[in-house]
């Protein structure tokens, strides 16, 4: 968008403050800086040149996390999403050349599944504790949030179907989740299959560029889209199934590709079952958490309710933020820390054994505050809990 454009935007905000309570920033630290109405009142200054481009301007737009909860609030249908990923972007544009080509590299790193790769393995190397400065507490706070990423699968590029063909779906790997959320996408694939449908990996899709996005690159986000309707557009399918919800968000609104982008909860809810299919009891609490890129659980619950004797609760406060927010959980760890801290201590009340979250970030974040508080709670997809749960 150009300044122009922003501008327009954002006089559409007429500051009512009825986002306010939805905005998971401003909860904490009750600054308007960090409220959405308080940002776009920054933007619109900065723009018009009312305001110089300081360290403090940004890091009250920094902190934001892009949760969009404030969207969903705003009577004047306010397309703040839009607003912040601008100013970003402008912002991106004015950094000096050698700085703004490490950012680019950072978010390669992040996006590339070979460099990912490599990246995981030489990070387990580098000591938990040293210097003090900002590059380095981002790559200590990486490290910590990093699983044991296990060897690259080596995908098929097709995986027929057991028993009845249903028809055919692709499966979108996504980049991060293709390493943190390996089993869940083992386990859509396997399950898939065992309900009949035939499964295609495109061998040369890429990121979504959501991060891209969001990081104030979006021509780079267009370029990778390209990529993917041209690795997506070799062969039809019903639909292009994804299991990381902020994947599907960013496509479904910036990308374009060959066939309907589909939530694979959605789709496993939208297409009947073969009687054969059968599901062991699991007499535990499961907690089911919404992320902001997938608040709806129409879904989710009646997967979930397949499996007999499941007690399924969604976790307190839903609606709200985990903290994660794409990379915010690295770069901006004490607000995402400060928003995990009340998720954690609802787990701990609740006595579940099992939390459930279909956004990579989410997962992540959960596991890291999981582990450092000594709760034993398996953090899982929810399709990896229902393939595990299939009667052989």
């Amino acid at each position: 968008m150009t300044p122009e454009q922003l501008l327009h935007e954002s006089d559409l905000c007429v500051k009512c403050g009825l986002c306010l309570p939805h905005c998971p920033t401003y909860r904490i630290t009750q600054d308007e800086g960090d409220s959405p109405r308080g940002r776009i009142a920054l933007i619109q200054a900065l723009l018009c040149g009312q305001l110089q481009s300081t360290p403090r301007l940004h890091a009250h737009l920094n902190r934001c996390l892009g949760c969009r909860a404030c969207e969903r609030a705003c009577p004047s249908a306010v397309q703040y999403g839009r607003l912040i990923d601008g100013v970003r972007a402008i912002r991106s544009r004015q950094r000096p050349a050698a700085r703004q080509w490490l950012y680019r590299k950072a978010l390669g790193l992040l996006t590339s599944p070979r460099l990912l790769s490599i990246g995981a393995r030489l990070l387990r190397l580098l000591p938990r504790h040293g210097s003090a400065t900002a590059p380095f507490l981002h790559m200590q706070r990486l490290i910590g949030l990093c699983p044991n990423f296990s060897r690259p699968i080596r995908w098929q590029t097709a995986y027929p179907p057991a028993g009845k063909h249903a028809g055919r779906v692709a499966l979108f790997l996504g980049c991060i989740s293709r390493f943190s959320d390996q089993a869940a996408l083992l386990s859509a694939r396997r399950l898939l299959n065992r309900l009949g449908w035939e499964v295609i990996v495109p061998p040369k899709q890429v990121c979504c560029g959501a991060l891209f996005q969001h990081a104030g690159e979006p021509a780079t986000a267009q370029k990778l889209n390209a990529q993917n309707q041209a690795a997506f557009g070799a062969q039809p399918f019903e639909a292009i199934l994804t299991i990381a919800s902020g994947c599907g968000a960013h496509i479904k609104e910036h990308g374009a590709l060959p066939a309907p982008i589909v939530d694979i909860s959605s789709f496993l809810k939208q297409h009947s079952w073969p009687e054969s299919i059968a599901l062991e009891p699991l007499p535990q609490t499961v907690a089911v958490h919404a992320p902001c890129s997938l608040q709806t659980a129409d879904a989710v619950y009646p997967l979930l309710n397949r499996i007999p004797e499941i007690e399924l609760i969604p976790l307190a406060d839903n609606a709200l933020c985990c903290g994660a927010g794409g990379i915010n959980l690295i770069t901006e760890p004490e607000m995402a820390d400060a928003l995990l801290t009340p998720k954690l201590a609802s787990l701990q009340r609740c006595r579940a054994t099992i939390l459930l979250t279909s956004n990579t970030s989410c997962a992540l974040h959960f596991a890291a505050g999981i582990r450092s508080t000594g709760l034993e709670i398996e953090v899982l997809h929810p399709i990896q809990l229902l393939e595990r749960q299939l009667r052989p």
